[in-house]
């Protein structure tokens, strides 16, 4: 990967912190807070259009992240407004916010010791802020009652890959960022033109500075503009409004959930906090029996030389799945980890040479770093002959508990209703209502989305998915000898985990085309052979004593590696449908699933996206990416080559 450049920034003044790279302060040293209230605030008249807001979210973009000034003051001025209409439509702020030069995390507590006031959510937000890779990573903050997407990189790259919706995304904007002096490669007439295209009708805007190329080019994109007085010694400013009215968009109140997983759990928490009415179905008698349902998990991103579009998901996926784990835990929710970090180890020579270059490929450190065998024996507390890749921030964690706490947070809202022992059977669309049959019951619903796993493309509608079962083993050993000492997760062929309640877990075989969750003679012998070939050469293997404490269950796979999210296409139009026109879909029908073996990782940036498409807000992954997700993309990746499709 292209490895982004960390802001330098000059601290001889830590009242007025300059930028380096732009020879410019990144706040006012009078006072900062007073002015992007002044200027951001009062000029996109906030707090005054929540009141009226015609949608449960407000969204406001930024163009310039720095210190989180501009976030601090906007969220503290949201919670007052909660307290104080918490009848107000408007319950949600969404801020997306472009930063090419991420400031470190030091960084961010030392600017953020000037604002005290800002203590308690300063704190928060540090504690959520990502390793800086590029693209959008997403913060769920408040409880879900603030959503921050921080996408790093060039802002004039990634403005472009962002999904407009059908009707914009963006309420307000905070154009920030340097003076037009300093930073000139910024305020250029395509980032104009992006607002527009990303704005809502009756979007705001409102920036500190007065140039004129800045005024100009936003009313030639369409904004209606004015100068007003500036802050303090500054004589003027710009605010704008792009031209229409904010009008309300349609999207689904009430959603039926079907599967039982962390999928599911995941997707009803983010609805549920966004307040929608969530009716969840699951066919066994309590959530995470299937794949979901192992005591130990592993917790890291998938990586790869390529640096493409499935290693860019899994790095922006991991820090989510790590924050959302860690809020659960602080709000009681008992689910047993231990993030201890990962170490990847080498079979053969030919991974050793893949993980050298991943070692070498530009990640930041505290994602993952070389270390050699010394290092990584330390690490992991016994004798390891090879050194690899250590993600320090990676783990373990119970997926069992976590489902349970996710369903449970969800719970807790009122807006989830859950009937176990409801196996779907039949689903068919008619007369504008998708009608699900079970055992001994049925219901109707406008809004479904599918979280099954293997079995999500069992029905007429979904049959064509790219979906494979694959049987997963595990075992549990007793936790003794040298392997019992193991403090870290270490993964080669196989992976071992930390003791937890005196046993390890070993695994993983796989069973492609197999959906039997059976524990099978075969399977100990399979798990032992993993075990062997990941660590049979540092000797202590052979202290691994397996024995039929295992269990076996059925992943949802797809050859790409990637999960499917997303609306399900109506697969015969699909199969005419031409580049240029829009994707058709069955109306209502959503899924959401094809996690494999990394679920832990994925499934909350999979909730949020998900969530995100039904409820018509700024989306964490750009337009490539979401079509990578799509439960459509062979197909059509097919129709863009000109090849038929169908069957």
């Amino acid at each position: 990967m292209t490895p982004l450049e960390s802001a330098s920034i000059d601290w001889s003044d830590p009242a007025a912190p300059v930028s380096a790279q732009f020879d410019d302060v990144y706040f006012s040293k009078h006072d900062g807070a007073a002015e992007t209230d002044y200027v951001f605030l009062q000029h996109n008249r906030l707090p005054a259009r929540w009141l009226d807001h015609p949608r449960s979210h407000f969204a406001v973009a930024e163009t310039g992240f720095g210190t989180g000034l501009n976030l601090l003051v906007l969220w503290q001025r949201f919670n007052e407004f909660r307290q104080q209409h918490p009848e107000a439509r408007c319950q949600c702020l969404h801020f997306v916010s472009f930063e090419k030069y991420p400031l470190s995390v030091t960084d961010l507590a030392r600017a953020h010791q000037q604002w005290p006031q800002f203590d308690a959510l300063a704190r928060a937000l540090r504690d959520a802020y990502p390793p800086a890779t590029p693209g959008c990573h997403r913060l769920v903050l408040a409880e879900g009652a603030v959503i921050v997407d921080l996408w790093f990189g060039d802002v004039l790259t990634q403005l472009p890959a962002l999904d407009a919706g059908p009707n914009g995304v963006m309420d307000a904007w905070f154009l920030d960022g340097f003076a037009p002096s300093k930073n000139p490669d910024m305020w250029q007439p395509a980032l104009f033109a992006q607002m527009a295209r990303l704005s809502r009708p009756g979007a705001t805007l409102a920036t500190f500075t007065a140039a004129g190329l800045v005024r100009r080019g936003l009313k030639e994109v369409g904004f209606i503009i004015e100068k007003v007085p500036g802050f303090g010694r500054k004589r003027e400013m710009v605010r704008g409004q792009f031209p229409g009215t904010p009008l309300p968009c349609p999207t689904p109140q009430a959603i039926t959930l079907v599967g039982g997983g962390i999928a599911s759990a995941s997707l009803a928490l983010s609805l549920v906090r966004r307040g929608r009415s969530v009716t969840l179905y699951c066919a066994d008698d309590a959530p995470a029996q299937g794949a979901s349902g192992n005591r130990q998990g592993a917790l890291y991103p998938l990586l790869n030389q390529a640096d493409d579009g499935l290693a860019r998901f899994y790095q922006q996926a991991f820090p989510l799945a790590r924050q959302q784990l860690l809020q659960l835990v602080g709000r009681g929710h008992d689910v047993s980890h231990e993030l201890c970090g990962v170490l990847q180890l080498p079979v053969d020579e030919k991974s050793s040479e893949r993980l050298t270059a991943l070692g070498q490929n530009g990640h930041p450190s505290e994602l993952v770093h070389p270390v050699d065998a010394a290092q990584a024996s330390a690490i992991a507390a016994v004798p390891l002959s090879r050194g690899g890749l250590y993600f320090p921030l990676g783990g373990w964690l119970c997926p069992a508990q976590m489902t349970r706490a996710l369903l449970d947070e969800a719970a807790e809202s009122g807006r989830l209703e859950v009937h176990y022992g409801h196996a779907l059977t039949e689903l068919h669309y008619e007369e504008g209502q998708w009608h699900l049959r079970f055992d001994d019951a049925s219901c109707q619903a406008t809004t479904v989305v599918l979280a099954l796993g293997h079995r999500s493309g069992q029905f007429a509608a979904t049959e064509a998915l790219p979906l494979n079962p694959v049987r997963g083993q595990i075992s549990h050993p007793p936790a003794q000898g040298t392997p019992g000492q193991l403090r870290t997760v270490l993964c080669a062929d196989g992976y071992l985990v930390p003791a937890h309640e005196g046993r390890l877990t070993c695994g993983a075989s796989f069973g492609r085309g197999d959906d039997g969750s059976d524990w099978r003679d075969a399977d100990r012998e399979a798990i032992a052979q993993r075990m062997a070939r990941s660590f049979g050469q540092e000797g202590w293997a052979e202290e691994l004593v397996l024995d039929d404490s295992g269990r076996a269950a059925v992943r949802a796979a797809v050859r790409d590696h990637l999960p499917l999210v997303g609306a399900v296409p109506d697969w015969p139009a699909l199969a005419q449908w031409q580049p240029g026109q829009a994707v058709p879909q069955q109306d209502g029908l959503h899924l959401l699933t094809g996690l494999g073996s990394r679920g832990l990782c994925s499934a909350a940036l999979c909730a949020e996206l998900l969530a995100s498409q039904l409820c018509d807000e700024p989306r964490p992954q750009d337009q490539d990416q979401q079509a990578r997700l799509a439960p459509g993309r062979f197909w059509i990746r097919k129709r863009l080559k000109g090849q038929p499709v169908g069957g």
